[in-house]
């Protein structure tokens, strides 16, 4: 799935960091589920990656909202 413009107006995390949050899906799984909207992931972009490499399923729900800004801004 395809990263949504108003997620990547967000930094991307340090490769230490992400490396930690890979290291965490894989022992605990998946605790926050993401958030799609026009069929792209809106919050959740390093956990839906971090998911792939730890090789757990993604769980994510549709945001249906009136206010993607404002709901991905209060999520970061």
């Amino acid at each position: 799935m395809k990263r949504h413009p108003l997620s990547a107006a967000f930094p991307d995390m340090q490769e230490d960091e992400f490396a930690s949050l890979v290291a965490d899906i894989k022992a605990n799984g998946l605790r926050e589920q993401g958030w799609t909207y026009e069929g792209m992931i809106l919050d959740g972009w390093h956990r839906s990656r971090a998911c792939e490499l730890a090789g757990v399923s993604f769980r994510y729900a549709e945001y249906k909202g009136s206010d993607p800004v404002g709901f991905v801004r209060s999520r970061n």
